[in-house]
């Protein structure tokens, strides 16, 4: 059984090797352009759009500036009329928002415009508001939401420089209770904040992509998908349909490929498609396809073919093919039948195809009626059927793969500049624990660690008189232990359902040294906001709306209560920016999350069937395993195989069309035979696997019987003229043995099936 997860990196990396990484880059490039090519079409990929950006700030700008204005009109003797007019100009922005999300949508000079005049407004009322100022600090959020979340890190960083530079000189020059310490600890508590939203996008945005760059690659040969190919088409044939861009499709079947399958195993014709999909792919431009339809048949989608020599390059294709099954079986008919039409005004992606599988069955029938076609498969088959011929089977994992993988690896690994070696090392040991660290447990860690040392440093250095130093350094020491419990249970990677646990003994600790400070508690209760932000981008809505609530209550408790300087303006204010901030993030976090969500279910379902695919197979197979009591030999884990019989000739007798619909038809009689937990997946070609996590071997008997009739009847539903029976083959895990080896036993059962089939179908022809 292939390695699927060194797959991609070894069919990308074997044409690396061969051309230089020149082509590789090339269509990395295209990928890009294709999928991101500035900053709009990204957001436009995880479900955000530029026009998000200007609705938030129509909503944050209105807001705060309601905000404001209503504080001057409540408390005229305490907000200076600068602040209020400030107020009214940021309702202006509003507005003018609502414009700029009709017309300016995608213009970046109007994005830094409306972002810059929001910094503005704040920096101006920095100096107006006077005394008043640490009652509006937590204002410029407005202005670092959006791009946080929805421009990304090189867009944001320079708004959170200024904006947080700002934060600190204005709280550090306001009179107030522990100015200092308010200073340091609530922009650095902002600055963490901003700083893991920035980080976590970053993270889900390229979990996103390559979730989505999974959903449209080929899971065995790294490739692209027939959904890949749909969407190219769809592109190409424009709107209305037939009216793009003009383009050429190459329909391609490899020759007699069901024997290598059948007399080498489902290893050996792996290999045999990694190989010819690598072939083909050197043969393409950047801007042309290559994709896997299925099974053994590959398409290509040659854009802009006006002056290309459409001829020359089948030529081309016939050779690549037959130097890669050369290379990887060449005890088998070699050859591929190549075929292609050229996209006609009124095409559809439905007659494109059609026209297409046309061409090559007419190209498959000729070599058939060729003097080496028939013969040379009916003699195979028969010299297998009868014991003529040697039978391998599969008993490595696909070593010559893995061992090309590891040689790629080694080629393209990108190595540390500079630095002696040791440091090297060190740098990429580093990399690569932070990598496997849990980042929802490893940002709550860090930052409640952080908090609790900044704390304790300034409580130590008299910074948060009057709290007695034993409390202060205590509470600063607790939460430190807090963060690190955090920081070890994101290295074991803890369920992140206990996360609220932590920030609900953070919040306690706050707590104390808030009301242990006096009136230098004043410079702790922003933390409360963090706390509340924290959780609605991390923790779902309902826990974070307690966590909201409670981190409110408390805010306004010491704010008012405490009788702090401005407390009910500074209440205020607070608790609108943090009811404001966590419904964006709530929004930000379930578009995102529905996104990356949507796109790795797609990655794990075959495109063509819409059962799982090999990718889902083997997850949901290492999750059986590891969840088996290795000491029942009752009830374990247990792979079911089915491999249709004489599936080729549904293709060769009528096309790929109906062989889709063939596969689709046994796909879904399949999946109504087992129930909703078992798995149904393609592993490839016209070959399903179906597994069940904990089953007896009774139970498999009576599915199996069950999954034979099924797949008759769907079978002779379409093509009643063709056999229309399957092998069907199962077997049962046995204890400790790996996903890989447990998968291997699979093929091998499916292919003894295989060969116990063609023996009693040459008997019944012999009788």
């Amino acid at each position: 059984m292939t390695d699927t997860g060194s797959t991609a990196v070894a069919q990308h990396g074997l044409a690396d090797l061969a051309s230089g990484g020149n082509k590789t880059e090339e269509r990395n490039a295209a990928l890009r352009l294709e999928g991101a090519a500035d900053v709009n079409e990204e957001l436009a990929e995880i479900g955000l759009s530029a026009k998000t950006g200007w609705y938030a700030s129509i909503l944050l700008y209105g807001v705060g500036g309601l905000v404001t204005v209503a504080a001057g009109l409540w408390r005229p003797d305490l907000v200076p009329t600068g602040v209020t007019i400030l107020g009214g100009f940021a309702i202006l922005l509003a507005m003018l928002s609502v414009v700029g999300a009709r017309y300016l949508m995608n213009a970046d000079w109007a994005t830094h415009m409306r972002l810059g005049f929001g910094l503005g407004i704040f920096l101006v009322g920095a100096f107006v508001a006077g005394d008043l100022r640490q009652a509006f600090v937590l204002m410029p959020m407005f202005v670092l939401i959006t791009p946080t979340f929805i421009y990304g890190r090189r867009f944001a960083a320079p708004y959170v420089i200024v904006v947080t530079a700002a934060m600190f000189i204005v709280l550090l020059v306001t009179p107030g209770p522990a100015r200092v310490a308010h200073a340091i600890i609530t922009v650095g508590a902002i600055v963490m904040l901003v700083a893991s939203f920035m980080l976590a996008e970053h993270g889900t945005r390229a979990l996103a992509r390559a979730n989505r760059m999974l959903a449209y690659t080929d899971a065995l040969t790294g490739i692209a998908n027939t959904r890949r190919l749909r969407e190219r088409l769809t592109e190409a044939l424009g709107k209305p349909f037939g009216a793009g861009q003009p383009f050429a499709l190459f329909a391609i079947d490899l020759d007699n490929f069901k024997l290598v399958n059948d007399n080498f195993g489902h290893s050996t014709g792996d290999r045999v498609l990694k190989a010819v999909a690598i072939a083909l792919d050197q043969e393409v431009r950047a801007e042309d396809l290559v994709a896997r339809r299925g099974g053994d048949e590959f398409s290509v989608l040659v854009a802009n073919p006006d002056g290309a020599d459409l001829q020359e390059m089948t030529s081309r294709f016939e050779l690549a093919i037959e130097r890669a099954r050369r290379s990887t079986c060449p005890d088998v008919t070699p050859s591929g039948s190549v075929a292609w039409v050229q996209s006609q005004p009124g095409d559809t992606i439905a007659s494109v195809l059609q026209r297409a599988d046309d061409e090559l069955h007419a190209r498959k029938s000729a070599f058939h009626e060729s003097t080496g076609g028939r013969a040379a498969a009916a003699a195979a088959m028969a010299a297998n059927s009868n014991g003529g011929a040697t039978v391998v089977r599969i008993t490595d994992r696909d070593a010559a793969m893995r061992s090309v993988a590891a040689a790629v690896n080694r080629a393209f690994a990108r190595p540390s500049k500079g630095g002696p070696a040791r440091f090297n090392a060190i740098n990429q040991r580093v990399r690569r624990d932070v990598a496997n660290l849990h980042p929802i447990w490893a940002y709550c860690g860090v930052s409640v660690a952080l908090g609790g040392a900044a704390i304790a440093i300034l409580t130590a250095s008299g910074q948060l008189a009057p709290i007695s130093t034993i409390t202060g350094v205590g509470v600063g020491l607790a939460m430190f232990a807090v963060g690190a419990i955090c920081f070890e249970a994101a290295r074991r990677k803890s369920p992140s359902k206990y996360i609220p646990l932590g920030f609900a003994v953070s919040i306690a600790l706050t707590t104390v040294a808030v009301a242990s400070a006096g009136l230098s508690g004043a410079a702790l209760i922003d933390i409360y906001a963090v706390y509340a932000l924290y959780a609605f981008y991390f923790m779902r809505p309902r826990i974070a709306s307690v966590i909201l609530v409670v981190s409110s209550a408390l805010y306004i408790g010491f704010a008012v209560g405490a009788n702090y300087p401005d407390g009910g303006i500074r209440a205020a204010v607070t608790v609108t920016v943090i009811v404001v901030c966590a419904s964006i993030l709530t929004k930000v976090q379930s578009v995102t999350r529905r996104f990356v969500r949507t796109n790795r279910e797609l990655s794990e379902v075959d495109a063509l069937t819409g059962v799982a695919n090999l990718r889902a197979l083997r997850i949901r197979v290492r999750g059986a395993l590891e969840s088996a009591n290795p000491k029942s030999l009752e009830r374990r884990p247990m792979l079911v195989t089915v491999d249709l019989d004489r599936f080729k000739e549904v293709n060769d007798r009528y096309n790929h069309t109906v062989g889709d619909q063939v596969l689709e038809s046994v796909a879904r009689a399949i999946s109504e035979t087992v129930r909703v937990e078992e798995l149904v997946a393609r592993r490839g070609g016209d070959e399903f696997f179906i597994l069940f996590s904990n089953e007896t071997s009774d139970h498999i008997e009576q599915v199996v019987a069950r999954m034979r009739d099924a797949v008759e009847h769907a079978r002779l539903r379409i093509c009643p003229d063709l056999v229309p029976t399957a092998s069907i083959g199962w077997v049962g895990w046995a204890p400790h043995e790996s996903v890989d080896d447990f998968m291997l036993s699979a093929d091998n059962v499916m292919h003894d099936e295989k060969v116990e089939t063609r023996q009693r179908d040459y008997g019944r022809l012999h009788a």
